[in-house]
């Protein structure tokens, strides 16, 4: 009976095929969540949301 040699070749694509997409997948996570928060601006308190005094009269004139 013959014994079967083991493919030398596929072993090392398969390992390699894995390390390249565990290490893709961990660039995106740190690398897009830094780029979010770099993007974020403070959050301004609306200045306008009750119109002044100027601007009522203006709007009753009108």
């Amino acid at each position: 009976m013959k014994i079967k040699k083991p493919n030398k070749i596929v072993a090392p694509l398969v390992i390699a095929g894995i390390t390249i997409g565990f290490l893709t997948a961990a660039y995106r996570f740190i690398f897009s969540g830094n780029s979010e928060i770099q993007d974020e601006q403070p959050v301004e308190p609306n200045l306008q949301a009750e119109p002044s005094d100027s601007e009522e009269e203006n709007q009753e004139k009108s």
